[in-house]
């Protein structure tokens, strides 16, 4: 069996992971967003190397690619996850002749590296609008409804 620890103790040869902490899985604005969102957001995410926050590139049809989604879908997944605070743009993509090059983001949850910026975590003071929680406020009672005539 070969040493998976060197001298000091320190493991070696660990694989890379993406890290979704609880708090940002139990947030409101996290647990609004539909699965394809969802799965944008965990792209981004995986993009992230320690170091290059704020330089993640991730254009609309590889996020679709990589999702199994269609390109407006996610289109729609990186407006949604800027407009909850998850994710802002710094460099806009181009798909011209001249110079073809994706759109570079920013997770909030973390220090940028291009600008210095500290994390905000604005998503954690998005609210859903008042149409928004009238609807999901009738499909929990929809939900609770047909558990209890299980039981």
């Amino acid at each position: 069996m070969a040493n998976r620890h060197n001298k000091t103790g320190r493991s070696r040869g660990t694989g890379r992971y993406v890290q979704l902490h609880h708090w940002l899985l139990n947030s409101v604005a996290y647990l609004s967003l539909s699965p394809a969102w969802r799965a944008v957001h965990v792209e981004l995410v995986r993009l992230y190397n320690g170091g290059n926050n704020g330089r993640l590139a991730l254009s609309v049809r590889v996020a679709a690619n990589r999702c199994r989604i269609a390109r407006n879908t996610a289109a729609r997944a990186f407006v949604e996850l800027q407009d909850r605070g998850f994710i802002e743009l710094v460099t806009r993509g181009g798909f011209s002749l001249k110079t073809r090059h994706a759109a570079e983001w920013r997770l909030t949850h973390l220090p940028c590296h291009a600008s210095g910026q500290l994390p905000h975590k604005s998503f954690m003071r998005w609210r859903p609008s008042e149409k928004q929680s009238a609807v999901s406020t009738r499909a929990a009672t929809v939900a609770n409804e047909s558990q209890s005539a299980d039981v």
